[in-house]
């Protein structure tokens, strides 16, 4: 990604877009994602342990990534 995106909502599949970004670029993340027994999702299954493999390669050291619960 390129700095047309600072400070910029990105919507979509994260873990395609996450795929985009370079190493160390991103510096917070807030995230809620679903929890897969406590709602239907019409059968779409999440992908959580890509997602935070991909939130752990783009994170800048020293960046946040927050977690709701």
């Amino acid at each position: 990604m390129t700095k047309k995106h600072l400070d910029t909502i990105i919507h979509g599949d994260c873990f395609e877009l996450m795929k985009k970004f370079s190493p160390d670029s991103i510096d917070l993340t807030v995230t809620s994602p679903p929890y897969d027994n406590l709602r239907v999702y019409n059968g779409y299954e999440f992908n959580f342990e890509g997602i935070v493999q991909q939130l752990y390669r783009i994170t800048k050291p020293g960046g946040v990534v927050v977690w709701v619960i």
